[in-house]
């Protein structure tokens, strides 16, 4: 056979092969890159996923606590406070017979202060105590003697529940809060509520009933920075600047 036939077919034999590879590497290289975009493609929708995850997971908890605010906010608008109050009319020590007693008007300055974040109840006896006022010491010294609970009325119709703020007024017998205060704080749940105090009296001041009842209401919490005020003193117009500025420096 003829050489350079010989060679030409070997050439041709080699270009083909070439060729190919040639080829086929590009089919290969061309089946690479699909895969490669694809796996990013899949990782990028893959952290995106786990973002949308997260934002979603703040998203619901910032409405979780949006909801919880919104609760107890509720709540506590729906909280107002209680001005419960014993007071006795009829002939007092030093301003003769009135018909409105000086814890009661005190009561009256607090709740003017307060409005409608606030309610009163009077803790009112069932039997009446005596409208003279020796015959009213004498029976007030039987009933504290006795350590009497005296009944009041309306006592069940109280929603205690309705109040997380109760302020609490007196006047003071015998160095001592009138038996039927002793009633009124032994009959409800005071848990957790706070309690405010306020008296009338005639030189005894408080006479440490806001400590002794901070000492009997433990579950309670009970702020000794009361306000006490004479009896005549009471009456007076001018009071109500000095109740209005005791519940301001309580933040009320």
């Amino acid at each position: 056979m003829n050489k350079k036939l010989i060679f030409g077919l070997i050439l041709c034999i080699l270009t083909i092969g070439l060729v190919a590879c040639t080829e086929q590497n590009e089919v290969i290289d061309n089946q690479d890159n699909p895969v490669e975009e694809q796996v990013q493609e899949n990782v990028e929708v893959v952290d995106n996923g786990e973002e949308q995850a997260v934002e979603n997971n703040e998203n619901e908890a910032e409405v979780v606590e949006k909801n919880n605010n919104e609760e107890i906010n509720v709540e506590n608008s729906e909280k107002k406070i209680l001005i419960a109050f014993f007071s006795r009319a009829d002939e007092n020590y030093s301003v003769g017979t009135v018909d409105v007693g000086n814890t009661e008007i005190m009561a009256g300055f607090i709740k003017d202060y307060l409005g409608d974040k606030a309610d009163t109840f009077k803790i009112d006896p069932v039997v009446a105590y005596p409208k003279d006022y020796k015959e009213c010491t004498e029976y007030a010294t039987k009933e504290l003697n006795e350590n009497a609970r005296p009944e009041y009325k309306n006592a069940d119709s109280l929603d205690m529940s309705k109040y997380d703020t109760v302020i609490l007024g007196y006047p003071i017998w015998w160095g001592d809060v009138p038996m039927i205060i002793n009633t009124f704080l032994e009959k409800y749940d005071f848990s957790g509520k706070t309690i405010y105090l306020f008296n009338t009296h005639e030189g005894s001041g408080n006479s440490g009933t806001y400590t002794s009842i901070k000492n009997k209401m433990t579950s309670a919490n009970v702020d000794t920075n009361g306000l006490a005020i004479r009896g005549a003193e009471a009456r007076k117009e001018s009071s109500r600047n000095t109740v209005e500025n005791w519940l301001k420096g309580l933040g009320l």
